[in-house]
């Protein structure tokens, strides 16, 4: 039953193969199991590489069995049709179109399953180049963005040097007007009289200034942090 099936696949005259040694029967069945096994090798190459592209197993598998279907009837037929002659570059020219397609065959066989034998090799290559790509689009960002950032900083360190001298200046009149009020420096009068007065007010004004630089401080120092 099998030896009948492989020399279906060789497509040889069965009439005529009947009433030929066994040895050249055999000769025929090893052509038909190679033309057979070459198919089914197709097929399940050409599953698995349409499945990596659709997802879906039942479609891989359909459109897997065509491709296996069409190898097997391409190769059945160039091995039917080549037949022996007296000239080594006829018997070339004949066999010509089945090296063509084992050429074929053998790449769309070997690609899938290369594919799948090195998957973690190549996840981890994508993964490399990924991350590389990452950090190279992290320092470019960083580089489009130091001038700015260098500026921020600039004027946050500026705002600190401002705050501190402002902040002793305020510390200052603060000192002063409550040592008028109390009668200990200046006029040396007890009480909140028209002195004290003008420098409670230089030392509200000087309070004012202050929060107004705490405030923009607390601008440029958020602008910093979203920069980053």
């Amino acid at each position: 039953m099998l030896k009948k099936f492989f020399l279906t696949c060789s497509g040889v005259d069965k009439n005529l193969i009947e009433n030929c040694s066994n040895g050249e029967q055999n000769k025929y069945v090893g052509i038909g199991a190679t033309v057979f096994f070459t198919a089914v090798m197709a097929t399940i190459a050409g599953s698995y590489a349409l499945f990596t592209v659709f997802n879906n197993f039942y479609t891989a598998i359909f459109f897997g069995l065509i491709w296996g279907i069409l190898i097997f009837n391409l190769d059945r037929f160039i091995v039917s049709t080549i037949k022996k002659s007296d000239s080594k570059i006829k018997e070339f020219l004949q066999a010509s179109p089945r090296i063509l397609l084992a050429i074929i065959i053998a790449i769309v066989i070997s690609k899938p399953l290369e594919l799948k034998l090195f998957e973690k090799e190549i996840n981890q290559v994508l993964l490399t180049e990924k991350n590389q790509m990452t950090l190279d689009n992290k320092i470019q960002i960083a580089q489009q963005f130091t001038p700015e950032i260098a500026e921020i900083n600039s004027e946050i360190n500026n705002l600190k040097a401002e705050i501190t001298s402002q902040e002793i200046k305020t510390n200052t009149l603060y000192e002063t007007y409550i040592a008028e009020a109390e009668g200990r420096k200046g006029t040396k009068k007890l009480g909140k009289g028209p002195v004290y007065k003008e420098k409670r007010e230089k030392h509200d004004a000087s309070l004012a200034a202050l929060n107004a630089a705490f405030k923009l401080l607390t601008q440029q120092t958020v602008a910093d942090y979203l920069c980053y």
